[in-house]
């Protein structure tokens, strides 16, 4: 009789186990797409957008990396060790710090610019090759793109 209550009560342990995982997924903590990455980048006024999602996804393993999914670090900073940010969002508002900081002469392509600054933190190593290579999978379309496109 008790083999049957515990074959009974699977179903449930099982639903409550995926609704569990749902919950953790569809939470901002974890980024679900590289637009929704791509539009909190625009969203928060960070130049060359393109390029900055292309590091975010090189240096975050394409969002899989324990690096971002222990610490929301999508760009690898760190001081000594890694940077833990309470959000993804707010790792990107650090970028977008660190960029106003460093990033003063835009008539520098930006791809130079992060291969100067030595952004990979390995010298002789072509981060900007790296990046020119990563892909892009998603369509990158964002909520305020649509409606610029209607109000034209």
């Amino acid at each position: 009789m008790l083999y049957l209550m515990r074959l009974n009560a699977l179903p449930a342990v099982r639903y409550v186990a995926i609704l569990l995982f749902s919950l953790v997924l569809s939470s901002p903590l974890y980024a679900q797409t590289e637009n929704e990455v791509y539009c909190y980048i625009k969203k928060a006024g960070i130049k060359h957008p393109e390029v900055v999602l292309k590091q975010a996804i090189y240096e975050s393993g394409h969002f899989k990396s324990n690096i971002f999914k222990k610490r929301n670090n999508l760009f690898g900073f760190r001081h000594n060790k890694y940077i833990v940010f309470d959000s993804w969002q707010s790792c990107i508002d650090y970028y977008k710090r660190w960029q106003d900081k460093y990033y003063k002469d835009d008539s520098i392509e930006y791809y130079k610019f992060l291969q100067h600054r030595n952004f990979s933190g390995r010298l002789k190593f072509r981060y900007d090759t790296q990046l020119k290579h990563t892909k892009i999978k998603d369509d990158l379309v964002c909520l305020d793109d649509k409606n610029e496109n209607t109000k034209q």
